[in-house]
């Protein structure tokens, strides 16, 4: 008979490990927490100093995208018509006074 030791794999490596990664994952989360906080103030005191309601800021950010969307759909579509130019000899020339 061979003899097979019981544990394959070394379980104190393995908890360090565990313990490692609870530990990254609660600073992540402590990081983004505080990302998050920041960038939620800097809206706040960017909506403040707009000296406009969220109702208005909305209703202007839904009218730029609306103008946008309709720009990308008229670049999709093709370019509009444009009138053939006369030449310069076909040109009326008015007189300055």
């Amino acid at each position: 008979m061979s003899s097979h030791p019981e544990h394959l794999v070394n379980t104190r490596l393995l908890m360090g490990g565990v313990v490692l990664t609870g530990i990254g994952s609660a600073i992540a989360t402590l990081g983004l927490a505080l990302g998050s906080a920041a960038v939620i103030g800097a809206g706040r005191r960017w909506q403040q100093r707009t000296e406009m309601t969220p109702a208005q800021l909305a209703k202007h950010a839904i009218g730029a995208a609306q103008a946008a969307t309709n720009a990308g759909y008229g670049a999709w579509r093709g370019p509009l018509a444009v009138p053939a130019q006369r030449s310069s000899s076909e040109r009326a020339v008015s007189p300055v006074s």
